[in-house]
């Protein structure tokens, strides 16, 4: 009986709190070195939520292979909550990704453009999937996320000769 307890024990320890101390630190260390790499905030928090899935997905498996076997309907749902999870927290980046997608396909903005955005004007000085960086008059970085360019009246001043003819 002591010895299956131990087993038991060194099971949890393995395959349960180990991969989740290490996935948090791995999450910290990832988060630093894309800071320091001058990731944008939305690419900094991509990761983080992209290796935190990975790990707790294998704290989960390292949990149930201690548990023993669950049955198929317990796991198709806790699959299903787990979905809907990482897609609701995962929601707002999707929705920017799309509506950069849109405004690639569409060649609404580029680089150098002077667009006019709600109450910002200036030059598009960066194009991201998620976000775009306009430089005002002023010299100040404006961050817009590309879900709000592409749902608010966009101007934009310098494309009228790059799209002269589809219009």
């Amino acid at each position: 009986m002591a010895l299956s307890i131990d087993v038991w024990v060194l099971d949890i320890v393995l395959l349960v709190l180990v991969p989740a101390v290490v996935g948090i630190l791995l999450t910290r260390w990832i988060r630093e070195r894309a800071k320091r790499a001058g990731s944008s905030p939305a690419q900094v928090r991509g990761l983080e939520i992209l290796v935190t899935v990975i790990w707790v997905a294998l704290v989960l498996i390292g949990t149930s292979v201690t548990l023993g076997p669950i049955s198929l309907l317990s796991t198709i749902t806790f699959s299903a909550v787990t979905g809907i999870a990482v897609t609701l927290a995962l929601q707002t980046t999707l929705q920017n990704f799309v509506s950069g997608v849109i405004l690639l396909q569409h060649r609404a903005i580029r680089i150098g453009d002077v667009i006019q955005f709600g109450g910002v004007k200036g030059e598009v000085v960066s194009f991201g999937l998620v976000t775009t960086v306009v430089k005002q008059e002023d010299g100040t970085l404006v961050f817009v996320s590309n879900s709000n360019l592409l749902g608010g009246p966009l101007v934009n001043y310098t494309a009228a000769k790059r799209l002269e003819g589809e219009y």
